[in-house]
């Protein structure tokens, strides 16, 4: 049976998710849409089938590791019909607005793991703004659709928290216990789940690109970067990433002299939003990754909208992201 020209592999960000095939679908809804808005992108912003363009996707899936089956069952937020009402539903939706019974801020063992969480959190807030606990309604938003900082002191603690857990019990490879009992080293696990995923795609297509949003930027570098075994990639894309914090660098790169572009991907494009919280203590990376060979990050900013300037969809909606990734469905396997 003939391979496909490409395989493209999703991950997902940080917190509870819909589950494994419905968050799939949510993805694709997103790229499929035409000019979703043009007064952000323009009246030319063509969506994209991967199902037509010789693409299957695979979603690379790791949010029960902390959630276990309490899947995130509030969509409203990723099938937004009008943007401006959407500013109040982003913050109210997407698994980002309590932290769950049971989940218990990590505890640091050593001075570093210490010193990473205090950076950690200390960036995150100064890039949450801290707001009455309400939103603005519609008349209050601004034109243009720039809007960031309306984030409830009670959601901009929520989301702290649970960023600061994911990425300490992966950075640091923690065994985290669900509450119903699983354990998981975490770092060892997202890492085997996204290399099972592109061995899986690199089985039906003759090259990968990889698609990572958010907290999943951190595990498809360190596959990347840290994992002999694993095969190359052509493109890496990512989107909202918070690959630029100097401690989260410190852990995926410790050796060598630093953060450096991964010998086994061709292409490395971040595309990020200034206001997006995750990613803007520090959104571009060229000037930290040292170059491999001729090989360096491309950073593109694409602006993102609403309340919440991380959202998974809004990204997928860029006509910058979208030219990026049809650039890599369409190149040979192996140019670089």
């Amino acid at each position: 049976m003939a391979k496909s020209r490409a395989a493209v592999v999703f991950i997902h960000g940080l917190a509870k998710k819909p589950e494994k095939d419905e968050l799939l679908k949510i993805w694709h809804w997103a790229l499929l849409r035409d000019n979703p808005m043009p007064n952000v992108f323009g009246e030319s912003n063509k969506g994209m089938n991967l199902d037509t363009e010789d693409a299957p996707t695979i979603m690379s899936y790791y949010a029960d590791v902390f959630y276990g089956l309490d899947y995130e069952k509030d969509l409203q937020s990723y099938f937004e019909q009008n943007p401006v009402k959407q500013a109040g539903l982003e913050l109210n939706s997407q698994g980002l607005t309590e932290v769950e019974s049971g989940r218990e801020p990590p505890i640091p063992v050593t001075p570093r793991e210490a010193y990473f969480l205090e950076m950690l959190e200390s960036k995150l807030a100064a890039n949450l703004a801290l707001e009455d606990d309400k939103v603005p309604d519609e008349a209050a938003l601004p034109t243009g659709y720039e809007v960031a900082g309306f984030v409830p002191r009670r959601i901009r603690e929520a989301i702290i928290k649970k960023a600061a857990m994911e990425a300490y019990y992966f950075l640091f490879n923690k065994e985290y216990v669900r509450p119903d009992g699983a354990r998981f080293m975490v770092r060892e696990a997202l890492r085997q789940r996204l290399l099972d995923d592109v061995n899986h795609a690199l089985a039906i297509a003759d090259k990968v690109v990889i698609v990572s949003h958010s907290m999943g930027t951190m595990v498809a570098y360190d596959l990347l970067r840290n994992v002999k075994t694993c095969p190359r990639v052509s493109t890496l894309i990512t989107l909202g990433s918070p690959l630029g914090v100097r401690e989260v660098q410190a852990e995926l790169a410790p050796e060598r002299g630093g953060p450096d572009f991964p010998e086994r991907v061709d292409h490395w494009v971040n595309i990020y939003d200034p206001l997006d919280p995750i990613c803007g203590p520090d959104p571009r990376f060229a000037n930290d990754y040292r170059p491999f060979k001729d090989r360096s990050v491309k950073d593109i900013r694409e602006s993102n909208w609403g309340s919440w300037r991380h959202t998974i969809t809004h990204y997928l909606a860029g006509v910058k992201f979208r030219a990026e990734l049809t650039a890599a469905l369409d190149r040979a396997p192996g140019v670089q």
